[in-house]
């Protein structure tokens, strides 16, 4: 047994001694005012290498084998390079000369084809809020990011709860990943999302419409794909910090450790707010209720080659919601997340691999027996996935990929306890490219549920290419499996109402079809997307009649079919240097097709305007913008079953940052006019507040 185990770990780390021996690349990353960009990222494609820049622009890769290699280099603002360089038997160098730009369509992205992609290259269109961007504007959370950068996508506020939609569906039909892992814990689709930890996160990737092919079930509506950083410096450390009124503060630090081929990470977090009502005439139903949260994140990157990487991680988050009722009870959230990723490359091509797990908890918190937890309910999801990406030739990549997930739901308010769901999934994709201007992508995805037996969805996706022209079309299929909850809920909502599960759902399903063109120049990029989402055997909620019943009772009901229309429009428009206008705009016509009725939880209108300003001189950058929300007519359903509106409202907002070396400071005002409208839900502001930000980089204090 000894010595079987010394031999695996020989085997294991042998490619490590093998390559130490290998060569190095170093060079020098400038932009176009020959200023040194300090933090640029370059990796190695096809390797597990990667670095960043220093605070003079240079960089170094050791332990390279000779060959050919792709060369990214990518930094926020500058436009991303790509270039092939040769390797030789001896140490290289290759200097880089970035372009400013706030278009960057050379930037990788993953989530629409399960592979490493360029924008301009994904036949799937694809939106991307950079870290970076979201630190520049003094956002703080994932949900407000969303909100601002994504036309289509709405955010509506009851409390600590937030609801998501997107192209008019709810957030149950729009699946969240975290590097492509679900998360658990989910309320009517809507995940916690003060869980998501900005400062873990590298970039957001969302894609709208069905991608059931790669993702499953709940990717009927688009898929959110939360990507986090990755560890390239021997030393990074970051504090920050956001203080607004009613002690609203968001705060927290990571320290990243890389010496050899052992990376670590660890993140801490910390938000609290005093919370605010805008309705005093509901006392004990605050319009924000005041929390206090916290987070540890541990990851660490293990590459004992360039062709060999593994990252173990794991998260632990606590949500404690203040008490403003005349009940002395309140709520508590956990949540333990983790899992373990593998890579290994071979040529061009790559095997995946991956396990996690995730735990989410719901607490009732007794106060008068000593704040004693009393478990309402617990979500515990795992994944197991292998993975093969397979570079055919230049123009064909294949795809093809194993997964088995298991769901395990307890609460109180499920009849007969515990409640369990299993599926058995093989996903095919393949990726053709026809000459420079087509490029053709088809998948399917199969699948066997331990409640509903077979399904399949397959989708289809083009792109023609004519100059500064970009041309996209796709079609496909969708499917979503009722939750544990619509199948086995029993819920009394002290006496005012209930609602109850119905085993006998059956699975929802939809037919996508959408087309895009996009036209891209230095100074302006501009897209238009037309869709239309057709839902059969939708899942609602009725009113149903039970024998000796006085309170409302809602029954999950396969009673309705929807259509959603709509058009999605997005610009960017160069207006001088340093100088851009955005603007965004979204009608969706989303009509419940038994009812005739807009369906809930929609607006038909929504958009967005902001003009943003930058410069950057050696070690200072400033950044500015002024950012306009706009929200139409916006329908939802009251608990006794009649229709409400909350009005259209305009909400503005200033944000002033400036970075100097290793400090950033972040002010602005939120909701500059100061609009407060109590009998919305969608809008919950109580006026206009100021706010400030710090960050610190310690690891460009030298």
């Amino acid at each position: 047994m000894v010595r079987i185990l010394k031999l695996f770990i020989f085997l294991l780390f042998f490619p490590s001694i093998l390559f130490s021996q290998g060569v190095s690349l170093s060079g020098y990353v400038t932009g176009n005012d020959s200023s040194s960009v300090t933090g640029a990222t370059i990796t190695l494609g096809g390797t597990t290498f990667g670095t960043v820049t220093d605070k003079k622009g240079f960089y170094k890769i050791n332990k390279i084998k000779p060959g050919t290699y792709t060369v990214n280099v990518s930094f926020l603002g500058f436009e991303t390079q790509e270039r092939s360089i040769d390797i030789l038997n001896e140490d290289s160098h290759a200097d880089f000369s970035l372009s400013e730009s706030n278009i960057d369509l050379n930037e990788v992205v993953i989530t629409g084809t399960k592979s490493e992609k360029t924008l301009k290259n994904v036949p799937v269109l694809t939106q991307v809020i950079s870290a970076r961007k979201m630190l520049e504007l003094g956002i703080t959370n994932v949900a407000d990011a969303l909100q601002n950068m994504v036309p289509g996508l709405n955010v509506s506020h009851n409390g600590t709860l937030i609801k998501v939609t997107l192209q008019g569906m709810e957030a149950k039909y729009v699946l969240f990943l975290i590097d492509g892992e679900r998360i658990a814990g989910e309320v009517d689709g809507d995940i916690n999302y003060s869980m998501l930890n900005l400062e873990n996160i590298d970039r957001i990737e969302i894609i709208k419409g069905a991608s059931s092919s790669l993702y499953g079930s709940n990717a009927i509506g688009g898929v959110i794909n939360i990507i986090t950083k990755k560890i390239n410096e021997p030393f990074d450390a970051k504090f920050y910090s956001r203080y607004s009124k009613y002690n609203e503060l968001y705060s927290g630090g990571t320290i990243a450790l890389k010496k050899g081929i052992i990376g670590s990470r660890t993140s801490i977090n910390y938000n609290h707010t005093d919370g605010y009502d805008v309705t005093p005439e509901t006392p004990h139903d605050w319009t924000q209720t005041p929390y206090t949260s916290y987070q540890i994140s541990q990851k660490f990157e293990i590459t004992p080659s360039s062709k060999l990487s593994f990252t173990p991680y794991f998260t632990y988050y606590q949500f404690e919601r203040g008490n403003v009722s005349a009940r002395p009870v309140h709520d508590l959230y956990t949540d333990l997340s983790g899992g373990l990723k593998g890579q290994y490359y071979f040529s061009k091509s790559s095997i995946d691999f991956s396990y996690y797990r995730d735990r989410y908890n719901t607490y009732t918190v007794l106060e008068q027996l000593n704040n004693k937890r009393d478990t309402a309910s617990y979500d515990f999801i795992q994944t197991l996935r292998t993975q093969g990406n397979f570079h055919l030739s230049d123009k064909n990549n294949l795809i093809a990929g194993l997964e088995y997930n298991i769901e395990r739901l307890f609460t109180t308010r499920v009849e007969g306890g515990a409640k369990n769901a299993s599926e058995a999934v093989f996903y095919l994709q393949e990726d053709i490219r026809f000459g420079e201007r087509w490029e053709l992508i088809a998948g399917i995805r199969t699948g066997s549920h331990s409640n509903y037996g077979f399904n399949a969805a397959p989708k289809i996706s083009a792109m023609f290419k004519q100059g500064f022209l970009n041309f996209r079309a796709s079609a496909g299929t969708g499917f979503r499996s009722p939750d544990l909850k619509q199948l086995y809920f029993y819920f009394d909502h002290f006496g005012e109402f209930f609602v109850i599960g119905n085993p006998q759902l059956k699975p929802e399903s939809s037919k996508y079809i959408s087309g895009s063109m996009e036209f891209s120049r230095p100074w302006n990029n501009t897209s238009v997307t037309v869709y239309r989402n057709l839902l059969s055997d939708m899942i609602t909620e009725r009113i149903i009649s039970l024998p000796d019943a006085v309170e409302t009772t809602y029954q999950y009901e396969n009673v309705a079919s929807a259509s959603v229309n709509g058009i999605d429009l997005l610009s960017k428009q160069k207006v001088f240097k340093g100088v851009w206008l955005n603007a965004g705009y979204s009608f969706v016509h989303a009509l419940d097709n038994e009812t005739g009725l807009q369906l809930y939880n929609t607006a038909k209108h929504s958009g967005n305007i902001s003009a943003d300003y930058n410069f950057r001189k050696m070690n200072y950058s400033f950044t500015a913008q002024l950012y306009c929300q706009l929200m139409g007519q916006r329908i939802y359903q009251n608990p006794d079953g009649t229709t409400g509106y909350d009005r259209p409202y305009s909400s503005w907002r200033l944000t002033i940052s400036q970075e100097y070396k290793w400090l950033r400071i972040s002010t602005g005002v939120d909701n500059i006019f100061g609009v407060v409208i109590p009998q919305n839900y969608d809008f919950t502001s109580p006026g206009r507040r100021f706010f400030v930000g710090m960050n610190i980089d310690f690891g460009k204090i030298k």
